[in-house]
């Protein structure tokens, strides 16, 4: 049976708020990394390297992502 208008709608007012959510998280995220960055020593396998790495390939891709499915109507 095929999905009626309104549930995808619902889906979409779900997916919304999830991806809200999930921006802010990341952003958090963000924020510790770059605070880790900046007051501690890298290790072997946690470089600050790595950490800035982690911002500009994860985090900033999947905010982009985000708000990208938000613009959409």
């Amino acid at each position: 049976m095929p999905h009626c208008f309104f549930d995808n709608m619902k889906d979409r007012k779900h997916m919304r708020k999830i991806r809200k959510k999930r921006i802010k998280s990341i952003q958090k995220q963000i924020e510790k990394h770059e605070e880790k960055i900046e007051n501690e020593k890298g290790r072997l396998d946690t470089t600050k390297d790595y950490w800035r790495k982690e911002i500009d390939e994860k985090f900033l891709k999947q905010i982009g992502e985000d708000e990208e499915f938000l613009e959409e109507k």
